[in-house]
Order: C-alpha cells, then structure tokens, then sequence
C-alpha cells in the first residue's frame, strides 16, 4: 500500500511525521504476526506540491522524502492540516500556497482512484477541491463555524471523530491522524493488525466521537443588547431555577419574542442555552475536583440526578463518570 502525506505551510508537524510512524508501526506489527510480506508492507512517503520544503506553524521545516513526480498512483493520500483555516477577511475560500496545482494534483489522483484522506482542518483543502461534494465532513469541532460559513452546501458533522465516504476519508481534531492511520491500516491490512498497532503505540482503538472534548462556544458576537444581558443572567444564575418567561420579562421582551430573538442571535433556544452552561460547569467540576458527582449535578441546577445524566451524556457521548476518568 503506497501512502502519500501532502505536507503543506502551517501544518502540524508532529502529524505529518506521526502519520509516517504510524504506518510503519503497522508493518512491525504485522511482520511480528505473520512474518515479513511485502504485499502487506505500507509504503508511507512525504511529499510537498512543488517538491521544495515547507515550514511547520512551529517554525519546524518539514523536507520532502520523495518527489511527486516520481511517483505512480498512491493507494492513499492525507492531507495535512493547519493550526488555523487561514482566510482572508471577507474571502470565500481558504489560503493555501500553490492551491492550483493543489487542487489539480488531488483532483487527478481522485479521478484515477486513490482515497483522499485528511485529519483536523485538512478538510477545508478536501472542500476546496471539490472532493467533499454530495459527503459527509468533519473536522476540528473549534473551526465547524468557518467550515459552515466557507462552505454551506456541504453536510458537517463535527460530533463523529472520523467519517469514510469510501474514497473519502475525513477525521476531527489535531490528534485524530492517529485514529485515522489506525482506520485507514483496519480497512486495507486488517482490523488485527490495526489492534496490534494501537497497542503498540499504547492509544485507545478508533475513538467515535468529538463531543467529550468540546467546549461550548457562546455566541455573543450579535448587537442584541437585550439577549446579550439574558445571556449574561443566565451564565451568572444557572444554579436557580430559570423560567423562560420571567427571564423574558427580566430583559423588557415578551416570551414568543424572546425566544425568536434569542434563537437568531445565538443559534440556541434559551433552554438549550441554559443546558449547556449547566453542562459545561459540570465539566469543569469533573475535571478540577474530586467533588461527588451527584454534589455537582446539584450544584448545576438540577435536582433530577437522572434526567442530567442523560442531558450530559446527550451533550458529551459520555457520562458523568466516564468523563471524570478521562481527565483525572
């Protein structure tokens, strides 16, 4: 299997060069089980567009180990990713040096066959391409907005750690080139040698999903005075008991009003909102202290213990506990 990273400026160095020990981790793997054969060896190369170095977001250079030029058809190849989408104000596309030859490259190589692959915000470059057409997506939950802003048409789903499309291979969030390398080994060498692999490199088998590792992001960047002061009531009151129509009343407004009002300017409804702050300083309790966790969920709001452990598994993909082990 002949695997290509396409390392770009600003990527992540330690993927691209991860993503190399990864593959070759797997061929140790199956070498130990089932003796040296070259048909299942993984063949893992990087490579730049133009074949000249570039430069990590850590100043790190990153050179080349092949040139494309000499190289058939790979089997796959994984984008790399940006510490940031970098865009213009106001641009309608991402910002990625020889973009053109890029997308071209890609593009031919799709048409001829090979799995186009990325992690984190490697999807931007994926949707820019065109590749991402009639998909499903992901992609670091922190930049799901700007994925949404950049390219509307395309569905998102930033909840799934990793998506196959078949020829398309999106994965979430900066580490994710691990649990994609592990897929990627899985689909085309075996599910025992991916095993093998993720126990060698002491990392959990294929995570599903993002949600344990977000942060609820409050949207406050709107000219709303009244939603802004309601917002603001509710992170400072969260452990009362809120009703929506007080509240409301509290920032001069009717209740259908509000509501309305509320949902356009933050893309939550009030309870929702109300549930997530809840949540979130649950998390932090989780993480920060070794309170009961049924101390915390009072201390959130609720008096139910029940009914907010499915709120919080709703919002998380874990429960209370499971989210405390993963952090203490």
């Amino acid at each position: 299997m002949n695997v290509l990273v396409l390392a770009t400026n600003q990527c992540v160095v330690s993927a691209v060069y991860g993503l190399v020990d990864v593959f070759y981790a797997a061929n140790y793997c199956h070498e130990q089980r089932y003796g040296s054969s070259e048909s299942s060896n993984i063949t893992c190369k990087i490579v730049t567009i133009d074949n000249q170095v570039v430069t990590g977001y850590n100043g790190v250079s990153i050179t080349p180990n092949a040139e494309l030029n000499e190289i058939e058809k790979p089997d796959i190849i994984v984008v790399s990713s940006s510490v940031r989408a970098v865009i213009e104000c106001c641009a309608d596309d991402i910002m990625v040096e020889n973009i053109p030859a890029v997308k071209r490259w890609l593009t031919q190589c799709h048409i001829q066959g090979t799995t186009i692959a990325s992690y984190c915000t490697g999807s931007f470059l994926l949707a820019s391409c065109g590749l991402l057409k009639g998909k499903v997506a992901t992609t670091h939950w922190r930049s799901a907005d700007l994925f949404k802003r950049l390219f509307p048409s395309i569905r998102l789903d930033c909840d799934r750690m990793l998506i196959d499309n078949g020829d398309i291979v999106c994965s979430g969030g900066s580490m994710s080139y691990i649990d994609l390398a592990l897929h990627l080994i899985a689909k085309n060498i075996g599910q025992d040698i991916a095993s093998d692999c993720a126990k060698l490199l002491v990392f959990d088998p294929v995570r599903q999903k993002q949600s344990p590792y977000v942060t609820f992001q409050a949207q406050k960047s709107h000219d709303d005075q009244a939603i802004l002061k309601a917002q603001e009531w509710i992170e400072s009151h969260f452990s009362q008991e809120i009703l929506i129509d007080n509240l409301a009343a509290l920032v001069g407004l009717g209740a259908r009003t509000f509501k309305r009002r509320f949902k356009q300017a933050t893309d939550e409804t009030p309870i929702s909102y109300l549930q997530r702050i809840r949540v979130e300083h649950a998390k932090v309790r989780l993480e920060k202290t070794t309170e009961a966790i049924n101390q915390i969920i009072w201390t959130s709001g609720y008096e139910d213990v029940s009914s907010f452990r499915q709120l919080f598994k709703r919002f998380t993909g874990v429960t209370p506990k499971e989210y405390r082990q993963k952090y203490l």
